[in-house]
């Protein structure tokens, strides 16, 4: 497209036009404007130009939005974050603009990025350590009525209750969402419309699954505006309510997934239905031992081996039993210790050994593996397991703790 007609319809747009016909007319002459007297005697749009133009007048949502809104990066720039600022403007930044209106309200997804260290205001963890890997996304409100959303300096400000956060299929959004993924926001206003700089803990590893973005009334999560499908894990809105709901789904490249860090985020939310917290931690008695029984003298010395390491920390990724250790990593080194090898993943996990038939028939030092999260376990004896929980660290809890997938016993090499 010719940049004088580029030129035009930034300048036919100020916020408050109408897309229609006055509009189009609008950037017509705009784009006459341009040429001089010469030039308007040849100048003809093209067939791509006028074919912006008519789509401009029946679609204003993407080309419309995109100018009539500030930026991601303009927001991260305003609440003086240049660093975000910067990375909202690189590639790796997907640029939305897609806007859905419900009750009173519009709200226009702007933009959202996932990344290491995006931000010049790091968020840290209890024991003083960055989180570095985190998610950021900006969203537009307005009122349909065009009346002005009060700055954040106004006391009627005060009384706006606007609740945004990314949310995951297949676990409830109820129980995973911003208010637990160690989530905060930022809100300005600008010409009448409120802008949402929100912040969490990295749904990228979660882009296998279905992502969605989430901007409802209230201060918290509203079980009345969405439904969740606890059979396929599909969030989705309540047509029937009337206030607030928006939903957007957010595009994330699959490849960026990564399922063993996930289950081991979903681990360390303890927020799951599923997980009983209070069968989490258990304190052996002084008289308990592991029972080796004939054919079995490996797998009980795999589990007597793996409780001296019980207090050592819980570490994403790592396999040490004394510096840290993930809970896959946790059952490798101990196996490993014994001269038999394991992947390092849950998963990988899973195909080795063979498959004990129930609960019943487990003898000490088989995996107990666990759906959700995928999570692996070195049972002990007693209804009781040894794992690396996110965290706690290496602890001893009841074997059903969560909802058991799948046990197998590890065989000599």
């Amino acid at each position: 497209m010719d940049k004088r007609f580029d030129d035009a319809l930034r300048r036919a747009l100020a916020p408050n036009d109408e897309v229609n016909q006055r509009l189009k007319q609008k950037i017509l002459h705009c784009v006459e404007e341009q040429g001089t007297m010469a030039e308007k005697q040849k100048m003809k749009l093209s067939v791509a130009a006028m074919a912006a133009v008519f789509l401009l007048c029946v679609s204003s949502v993407t080309v419309y939005g995109a100018w009539k809104y500030m930026s991601s990066s303009d927001i991260a720039g305003r609440v003086q974050d240049r660093k975000l600022a910067e990375a909202f403007r690189s590639e790796h930044a997907q640029n939305i603009n897609e806007a859905q209106c419900y009750g009173e309200y519009r709200v226009t997804l702007l933009g959202i990025i996932s990344g290491e260290l995006l931000s010049e205001y790091p968020h840290y963890h209890a024991d003083g350590s960055i989180d570095a890997d985190r998610t950021y996304a900006v969203v537009a409100i307005e009122n349909t009525d065009g009346t002005p959303m009060p700055d954040t300096s106004e006391e009627s400000y005060g009384e706006l209750e606007f609740f945004a956060s990314p949310l995951i299929c297949g676990y409830n959004p109820a129980w995973v969402n911003i208010a637990n993924m160690s989530g905060n926001f930022t809100d300005i206003t600008e010409e009448g419309i409120l802008y949402r700089l929100l912040e969490c803990d990295s749904v990228e590893i979660f882009a296998d699954h279905d992502l969605y973005l989430c901007v409802s009334d209230g201060m918290f999560y509203n079980t009345e505006a969405y439904l969740y499908d606890e059979l396929t894990g599909k969030i989705s809105r309540n047509e029937e309510y009337e206030g607030l709901n928006a939903l957007f789904s957010l595009p994330m490249d699959p490849s960026g997934a990564n399922p063993e860090a996930a289950a081991e985020y979903m681990a360390g939310l303890g927020t799951e239905p599923d997980i009983l917290t209070e069968k989490l931690y258990v304190e052996l008695e002084g008289t308990f031992e592991v029972e080796a029984s004939e054919g079995n003298e490996k797998g009980a010395a795999a589990a007597e081996y793996a409780l001296q390491f019980v207090g050592n920390p819980y570490v994403w990724g790592e396999d040490s039993l004394t510096e840290g250790t993930d809970s896959s990593g946790f059952t490798m080194s101990v196996y490993g210790y014994l001269g038999i090898s394991l992947p390092h993943s849950a998963s990988g996990q899973r195909e080795s050994g063979t498959e004990v038939d129930a609960l019943e028939n487990a003898k000490p030092g088989d995996l107990v593996f666990y759906e959700t999260p995928s999570h692996v376990a070195i049972y002990i004896g007693d209804d009781m397991v040894v794992h690396a929980m996110p965290k706690t660290g290496i602890c001893i809890s009841e074997v059903d703790f969560d909802t058991i997938a799948e046990i197998r016993r590890m065989e000599p090499e």
